[in-house]
């Protein structure tokens, strides 16, 4: 038996990164496509925690939703995505993510 793994389920702008961190992930285009793998996870063994774009999670309908809770394996765990209203916004989080990656702030021209 292997050793449970994280699998992330999220829209096609979300899972590169965790596919270059190694993590094993689907693209999901809808809650429907969400709970599908979600529900082909489970019957597998090498799933042990899935996270999932909320916005994904939020569209499941409730009574699997609640089938997910009550299962011990996979732990769905719904996540929010990045926020990109503003445009300013992803500015920031970059120079956020560089910030904690080199120590300081840089300025982006």
């Amino acid at each position: 038996m292997s050793e449970p793994q994280l699998v992330v389920i999220a829209s096609a702008g979300l899972i590169s990164g965790f596919a270059l961190a190694g993590v094993r992930v689907f693209e999901a285009a809808s809650g429907e496509a969400a709970a599908r793998e979600i529900g082909r996870l489970t019957d597998q063994t090498s799933a042990g925690v899935v996270i999932i774009e909320e916005p994904l999670y939020e569209d499941i309908p409730e009574e699997l939703r609640r089938g997910f809770a009550r299962s011990s394996l996979p732990v769905v765990i719904p996540v929010p995505g990045p926020d990109w209203t503003a445009e300013s916004s992803a500015h920031e989080y970059i120079v956020e993510i560089l910030r904690r990656a080199i120590g300081y702030r840089v300025r982006l021209q």
